[in-house]
């Protein structure tokens, strides 16, 4: 062989045996890269494993009572896990069990089910003019298993506050035309934006797993705590309900079963009294014809020759009735003030006036007479046609103390409910600066006049235009216009907040029911 054969036949087998050793080296470099798993929680990584799958089966075995618990095929690791597939040499791998043991530590495990976002939206269910609680709802979030459960419950909620045949049939376009008395709904709301989404939740979160529970902690308050009444004897509903701070719709409310106030109880029985506190705002805008009553005036008549003790009922007075159309939004029960009267309303009968015969004329400190006929020789505060919109009545579990008045003409004149001396006036607040219930203006009555009508009774009126027409120390008899009609301080709209009170309503007196100044059928 040539010796430049023999120096090829060498370069090859060197090159043979080099590349021999580099697919053996190769072989034994690529045996030692190891398939793990790199477990990072909260972006730090807690270790590395070898199999994926060994960590889920154990979670699902060993979570075992969240599974029972929620009705759930499987368990999750926490949602801010991350598993980063990788590969590796000579990197030490932790036990599935440690693992699992370092995740149980730190975070909480989770299952799949929904959030629910709710925006936030300020709240209406404030009828206490000098409460200052701040009622708006902030935003939140709930966590339920099936988008059923929402459903269910706001429909709950909403069925809470108007009966089931009415919202069928306004969900299915089937009302009748309002002809009469009666009521048809225009529309229905939820206030609150609501999103939901597929979400990973932890077991230690309050999962929502029926509607009914859903629905309750919506009326009552998340924090609510169930308070609840045995009947005895000689209970009634509104008697139960005044005593636990709830007027009697929102008894009803609280206790479905009962389908009016005049419903039989049961010695024995035990009802819900527990506070309305909605967290959310459910919205129905009503078109409705009612017929209203027109309480009647007193004329009193002087015989000279009768001492001034004297007192006859020439003519009792009839009632005014008539039928009007109006159109107002209800929130969570409660109507807004600024209600929309349709039309003038159709008389049905007329109203008229008592007749009194007196006799002579006492004395008196203002020039005219100073007795108080409570029930008889008061006058309504505004011009008609009015609308009640809220009585003096507990209403999630403040009182209102007075009645509000809304539904008449723009401006409308406020009057003296019956003779007296203006004894405060109060005209530092915009005219229109309410329609929200945080402007504590005016201790929330806005712009108001207070009058004393002897023998330590008073009347209140509030939410008025700033022009108001009398002035501190005044006298007034029953009729004088006092001022506009506004929206004023704490309010939900254009109104009159009317008060009567035993005592300065400024300074400790205590409030009654207005309705008790006025004749009723």
């Amino acid at each position: 062989m040539k010796l430049k054969d023999k120096i090829i036949t060498f370069i090859l087998c060197l090159c043979v045996i080099s590349l021999y050793f580099i697919i053996i080296s190769y072989k034994n470099l690529n045996d030692n890269v190891k398939h793990i798993y790199n477990i990072y929680l909260n972006d730090e990584i807690i270790g590395a494993i070898t199999n994926e799958e060994e960590l889920y089966s154990m979670i699902n075995k060993k979570q075992s009572v969240i599974k029972q618990k929620y009705n759930v095929k499987n368990v999750y690791p926490p949602e801010n896990l991350k598993i980063v597939e990788n590969y590796s040499y000579n990197t030490t791998t932790t036990s599935v069990d440690n693992i699992y043991n370092k995740i149980e530590e730190l975070q909480d495990f989770t299952i799949l089910g929904y959030e629910v976002n709710f925006s936030a939206y300020e709240s209406v269910n404030s009828t206490n003019e000098e409460d200052e609680t701040d009622n708006s709802h902030e935003a939140f979030k709930v966590y339920i298993l099936d988008k059923k459960i929402l459903n269910e419950a706001l429909k709950s909620f909403i069925l809470a506050f108007i009966d089931e045949e009415s919202f069928n049939e306004y969900m299915n376009g089937t009302q009748g035309s309002l002809d009469d008395v009666g009521t048809v709904y225009e529309k229905l709301e939820i206030l609150e934006d609501i999103t939901i989404r597929k979400k990973y939740i932890s077991v230690n979160e309050k999962i929502y797993q029926n509607s009914e529970e859903l629905a309750q902690d919506l009326l009552f308050g998340f924090n609510h705590k169930d308070n609840r009444y045995t009947v005895k004897e000689g209970d009634t509903i509104s008697s139960i309900a005044k005593a636990n701070k709830l007027n009697n719709q929102e008894f009803l409310i609280a206790n479905p079963e009962y389908n009016s106030e005049d419903a039989l109880l049961t010695i024995g029985s035990q009802v819900n009294v527990t506070i309305l506190d909605p967290e959310i705002s459910f919205s129905y805008l009503i078109k409705e014809i009612t017929q209203e009553e027109e309480s009647y005036g007193t004329v009193i008549e002087r015989d000279s020759s009768q001492p001034s003790s004297y007192e006859e009922i020439k003519f009792p007075g009839v009632m005014g009735l008539s039928l009007q159309t109006k159109r107002y939004t209800v929130v969570n029960g409660e109507s807004l003030s600024n209600v929309e009267l349709i039309g003038a309303p159709t008389i049905i009968r007329e109203k008229v006036d008592r007749v009194i015969v007196k006799g002579k004329l006492p004395s008196t400190s203002w020039g005219r007479e100073t007795e108080t006929y409570i029930g008889s020789g008061w006058i309504w505060p505004t011009e008609v046609p009015y609308s009640v919109t809220s009585e003096y009545e507990w209403r999630w579990g403040k009182m209102h103390n007075g009645i509000d008045i809304s539904g008449t003409p723009t401006d409308s004149h406020i009057l003296a409910a019956n003779d007296g001396v203006v004894v405060a006036v109060n005209t530092t607040c915009k005219s229109y600066g309410g329609s929200h219930l945080s402007d504590r203006c005016g201790r929330g009555y806005g712009n108001y006049v207070v009058i004393d009508h002897g023998n330590n009774i008073y009347t209140i009126y509030g939410h008025m235009l700033q022009n108001i027409l009398v002035k501190e120390g005044q006298a007034v008899a029953m009729g004088d216009y006092l001022g506009y009609m506004g929206n004023s301080g704490s309010t939900t709209g254009r109104h009159l907040h009317f008060g009567y009170s035993i005592g300065d309503p400024l300074a400790g007196g205590t409030f009654k029911d207005p309705r008790e100044l006025f004749p009723r059928r």
